[in-house]
């Protein structure tokens, strides 16, 4: 027969609520503790914006294609909204043979170089104020596998802005892109592929001649082929740290549908 002792069971009560309140109490306070450095680090914050995205690319042989892209954005919070379009020609070199389902064909080589033009005015200004960016661009994607049959990506691009509007607004920016992922076959066979990836972006520029954004993202890709060459979607998410003129960040919400003939 087991015997109670009288009040050892409401002080082990007790003693357990205190722990747990002092659990609590010291969690509440690394969370602040994060977020104020969090906040150090990012600056104040922005409204959120969004990036649909529509990629066309149509080959011309094995090592060559025409990429056409239209990728508006808008920040709902300021009432603002710009289109975007861009033309690149894209040169796929270097072979090699990672295992790979996705209709992105640039995956398989060490190595594909862009150059291109884009315009990006906006079509409502809200409480943003206005743009009317054109950028002609040339970048450079190099690719490795490493162990885990993780695909390692450094894209390097040079872009040259002018704002049309702004004679005296001329700036190059510079972008180096390292990302990592990894593709997953849905279903033996069928041609369907899911990939996670993460990448960290670095941008200078002349006009603060410093870096002036930092950008992380993650996303997942789901690779399909239900006509044409095959698709990708992509969903992704995106903070936008701006260094210059004053710190500040934006959350990002971006979806981008890649179509492959």
């Amino acid at each position: 027969m087991c015997r109670s002792i009288p009040g050892v069971g409401a002080s082990n009560t007790r003693l357990g609520r205190t722990g747990a309140q002092r659990l609590a109490a010291a969690f509440l306070a690394v969370l602040l503790a994060f977020r104020a450095e969090a906040s150090d680090f990012l600056g104040s914050p922005e409204g959120l914006q969004v990036w649909p995205e529509l990629d066309v690319f149509v080959g011309a042989g094995e090592d060559f294609r025409i990429i056409g892209k239209l990728e508006p954005s808008l920040i709902p919070s300021l009432g603002n909204y710009n289109a975007g379009a861009s033309i690149y020609g894209n040169w796929l070199v270097s072979p090699f043979m990672p295992t790979l389902i996705s209709p992105e064909i640039a995956k398989q080589r060490r190595l594909d170089v862009r150059v291109g033009l884009s315009w990006y005015p906006t079509v409502v200004a809200g409480d943003a104020g206005w743009a009317n960016v054109l950028q002609v661009e040339a970048e450079a994607t190099g690719r490795i596998t490493i162990p885990g049959d993780i695909l390692m990506t450094v894209r390097n691009r040079v872009e040259a802005r002018w704002q049309l509007d702004e004679p005296t607004s001329f700036a190059w920016r510079l972008r180096i892109r390292p990302q990592l992922e990894r593709e997953f076959e849905l279903g033996t066979g069928a041609g369907h592929s899911l990939t996670p990836f993460a990448n960290v972006e670095f941008i200078w520029s002349t006009s603060d001649d410093m870096w002036e954004q930092l950008r992380m993202q993650v996303g997942l890709q789901l690779g399909v082929r239900w006509f044409g060459k095959g698709q990708v979607i992509e969903v992704n998410g995106t903070i936008i740290t701006y260094l210059q003129p004053a710190r500040s960040y934006a959350p990002v919400v971006g979806v981008v549908w890649y179509q492959y003939f």
